[in-house]
Parts: C-alpha cells; sequence; structure tokens
C-alpha cells in the first residue's frame, strides 16, 4: 500500500467515524506531530559550543581506533 493510499484509508476511517473522543485523539497526534517536526534542523546547534578543552582528545576508550 502506497503512502498515499493509506492517507485515503484513514481520512476514510476518520469521516465515518462518530466516536469523539477517537477524532480528538487524532487531532492530538497530529498536532503532536507538527510541533515535534520543528524541534531539530539542520545547523540549530551551530556557535553553541564555543569552547573545547584541551585535553578533549586525551582519553581514547576501549574498542575504539587510536
Amino acid at each position: 500500500m502506497t503512502t498515499e493510499e493509506k492517507k485515503i484509508d484513514i481520512i476514510g476511517k476518520i469521516i465515518s467515524t462518530e466516536d469523539d473522543k477517537l477524532i480528538d485523539m487524532v487531532k492530538n497526534l497530529l498536532n503532536a506531530n507538527e510541533m515535534n517536526s520543528n524541534l531539530r534542523k539542520p545547523g540549530w546547534g551551530k556557535g553553541l559550543v564555543t569552547h573545547i578543552s584541551e585535553d578533549f582528545d586525551d582519553f581514547i576508550p576501549p574498542g575504539f581506533a587510536h
């Protein structure tokens, strides 16, 4: 089933339901998804780390290449 077919199937099920609680749950789920998609974007952390200690690379954990 393609993404578009899945969307149409879900929309059809939402249209045919009479359960207000279920409709509210779907609405909340979709709203939460929109909010979470804006949390992380490439480059947002740029400039956050302004200093790295000189001894940062002194310790190499076991199992990592030297």
